[in-house]
């Protein structure tokens, strides 16, 4: 990374939905416009910790979590809601500065247990979860098709 390349990490802002719109599409392939639009004004008004990632004033990744007074039998617990990260910004950095950054926050705000749900096959989401030193927790996710 080169000194023009400086990851800076903010908090998130309305007038980010569109850069997050430009990001997932790059991200899954997919034209998402009004879910995220709705997803994103979701989590603002709602007081959620939300943050973006830039490197040159470009959002290059966003990162929403979420403070639960109690969930799950949780007291306080923690939730990394979604994340995303421009695939050509991956290897720079930016996914752990926002992991780091929304864990500083989680602390703030008196918050002891960090929780997030991955598939087990996404072998590079559970490898960024393990650079933020998170590992397996002792909840079992059920699922029923419909």
């Amino acid at each position: 990374m080169n000194g023009d390349e400086i990851i800076h990490i903010r908090e998130m802002r309305e007038d980010d939905i569109l850069a997050i719109i430009d990001l997932d599409e790059r991200i899954s392939g997919y034209t998402r416009p009004e879910m995220w639009k709705s997803e994103i004004q979701h989590y603002l008004k709602n007081k959620s910790i939300c943050f973006v990632a830039e490197i040159q004033n470009q959002v290059v990744g966003f990162m929403i979590g979420t403070v639960h007074p109690w969930l799950f039998g949780i007291e306080n617990g923690g939730w990394i809601e979604i994340l995303g990260v421009d695939p050509l910004h991956t290897a720079k950095g930016a996914g752990k500065k926002l992991g780091e950054k929304l864990l500083e926050e989680f602390k703030v705000q008196k918050v002891k247990v960090v929780y997030t749900s991955v598939k087990w096959t996404s072998s590079d989401l559970l490898e960024f979860f393990r650079t933020l030193e998170m590992t397996k927790s002792n909840f079992i996710t059920l699922m029923k098709e419909l």
